[in-house]
C-alpha cells in the first residue's frame, strides 16, 4: 500500500482542524441544554476521515469511542439522534465493526433511532458473512418494532446458513416459524414450515416442524369453517363446538402439541398461547 506524502498528511491536518473550528464556531450558537460533551457535534463523513489522517477505519474507530463513553443514563433523545448519525457513519467506515452493531442493535431502536439501527444491521450482516448474529437482530427488528413478523423470520432463515451449530440452526428455524405463524395467512404459513421441515436433516426437530406444519393446516380448516358458519347463518360461532353442532365438522381437531385452539376477541380462531382444553 503507497504511503501518503508528508505534505499531504500536514495539510490533511490542518484542513482538519480548520473543518474542526469551523464547526464549533458554527454550532456554539445553537441550544443544546441537554446534550453532553461526548455527542456535541457530529462532523461529515469527509472530515472525519481528513482528522483520521485518511484512514476510514481510524476514523470508525474514533467515533466508535465516542460513543463507547457517552452515558447513556443522561442522554436525551437529541443525543440520541447525534448518536445515530455517529453509528451510520462507522457502520460506513467500516460497515464489520462489531462493537457498532452490537451497540446498535442494544440501544438505537429502543431510543427512537431504528432506522439507523436497520442501517447499521443491514451494512453488519453484508460485511459479515460469517456471522448470523446481525442478521438475527435485524430480523428482530422487523418483528418487534415494523410489526412485521413475516419479513422478520425471512431474514432469520436468510442467517440459518451462517451458523456453527445444528443447536443454533434449529434455533433459529424454531424461531422462524413462530413469526411465520403470526405473519402469513395460516394456510401459507403451513406450507413455508412443511418447506422447513422437507429441508431439515431426518430427526426429532423435522418432526417438530412437522407437528407445527400440521396443526397451522387444523387451523386454517377451523378459520375456513367459520367463514361459512357466518356465511350461512349470519353471525359469529360462541364456541368452536358450533363448528361441530352445526355439521360443518366431524369433530375438531386435537392440537398435537398440547395447547389447543380458541377463538380470539372477534371470534376467529387462533392457536393458544398457553395448554388448555380445546374450546
Amino acid at each position: 500500500m503507497r504511503r501518503l506524502p508528508m505534505a499531504m498528511i500536514v495539510f490533511a491536518g490542518v484542513l482538519s482542524a480548520f473543518v474542526y473550528a469551523w464547526a464549533q464556531q458554527r454550532l456554539s450558537g445553537l441550544p443544546r441544554a441537554t446534550a453532553i460533551p461526548e455527542l456535541l457535534i457530529s462532523l461529515p463523513r469527509f472530515a472525519q476521515v481528513l482528522m483520521a489522517g485518511g484512514d476510514r477505519y481510524l476514523a470508525a474507530n474514533l467515533a466508535g469511542f465516542r460513543v463507547l463513553v457517552a452515558d447513556t443514563s443522561r442522554m436525551s433523545a437529541e443525543d440520541y439522534a447525534v448518536q445515530g448519525k455517529l453509528q451510520r457513519d462507522i457502520a460506513w467506515f467500516n460497515p464489520a465493526h462489531e462493537d457498532n452493531y452490537y451497540i446498535a442493535a442494544a440501544i438505537l431502536p429502543w431510543n427512537g433511532q431504528l432506522d439507523a439501527a436497520q442501517y447499521v444491521l443491514r451494512r453488519s450482516s453484508e460485511a459479515r458473512t460469517f456471522d448470523w448474529y446481525p442478521l438475527f437482530q435485524y430480523g428482530f427488528l422487523f418483528y418487534h418494532f415494523r410489526k412485521d413478523p413475516a419479513t422478520g423470520a425471512q431474514w432469520l432463515l436468510q442467517a440459518v446458513p451462517r451458523v456453527k451449530t445444528q443447536q443454533d440452526e434449529w434455533a433459529l428455524q424454531n424461531v422462524a416459524a413462530l413469526w411465520i405463524e403470526k405473519g402469513y395467512q395460516t394456510a401459507n404459513a403451513a406450507g413455508m414450515v412443511e418447506a422447513m421441515a422437507a429441508d431439515s436433516p431426518p430427526g426429532a426437530f423435522r418432526h417438530y416442524l412437522q407437528v407445527r406444519a400440521r396443526r397451522l393446516r387444523d387451523l386454517a380448516t377451523l378459520q375456513n369453517a367459520v367463514t361459512l358458519f357466518r356465511e350461512r347463518h349470519g353471525r359469529g360461532v360462541e364456541t368452536l363446538q358450533d363448528l361441530v353442532s352445526s355439521g360443518l365438522l366431524a369433530e375438531l381437531p386435537k392440537d398435537p402439541l398440547g395447547y389447543g385452539f380458541g377463538l380470539d376477541a372477534s371470534g376467529w380462531p387462533m392457536l393458544n398461547a398457553t395448554p388448555s382444553s380445546t374450546k
